[in-house]
């Protein structure tokens, strides 16, 4: 008996949700308005964390790359503050011209990441390089190369490039 209903709610209920699916001639799509893309919003907070101990008060978040062929990483260390961004962008674009001649010789597509309204406040990071991903620990060495703060506001605005390795 059970199985009888749950047969005819689901019925029922599939009839009422369903939509047609057709094509729209011209006429109709030009009453149509929308916009192409995609808008990305975020704001994040990097704080310090006191239950770590290798930094006075409490490290930031730790972004370590490894570049291909390397023994080595490339890390930005002890991030703190607030990033926010607004209507970011993401393209992929040949770069055939420009660049006082240089974008001839490369000629080839790279990864463009627009910002329109980009900030960050109060923040803090150093760039280095390292001998491993994670910090502390027995051999672990740290080449500090340059610390960057600021305290108050920074806006960005434009593009920012990310070219493939050859």
């Amino acid at each position: 008996m059970l199985a009888k209903v749950t047969v005819v709610v689901l019925a029922a209920w599939t009839s009422l949700v369903s939509a047609e699916l057709r094509p729209l001639g011209e006429e109709e799509l030009q009453g149509v308005s929308g916009q192409a893309g995609l808008s990305l919003s975020a704001s994040l907070n990097f704080a310090a964390t006191p239950s770590q101990t290798r930094c006075p008060g409490g490290c930031g978040t730790r972004l370590a790359i490894k570049p291909a062929n390397s023994a080595g990483f490339i890390v930005l260390d002890n991030i703190q503050g607030t990033f926010s961004f607004e209507g970011l962008s993401f393209d992929i674009v040949t770069i055939d011209s420009g660049y006082g001649g240089d974008g001839a010789a490369f000629n080839a597509p790279a990864m463009r990441v627009g910002l329109t309204n980009a900030s960050f406040s109060n923040a803090q990071f150093t760039l280095a390089g390292s001998n491993s991903a994670a910090s502390g620990g027995a051999g672990f060495k740290q080449t500090d190369l340059l610390t960057y703060q600021t305290n108050g506001d920074v806006r960005l605005q434009g593009n920012i490039y990310i070219f493939p390795a050859p």
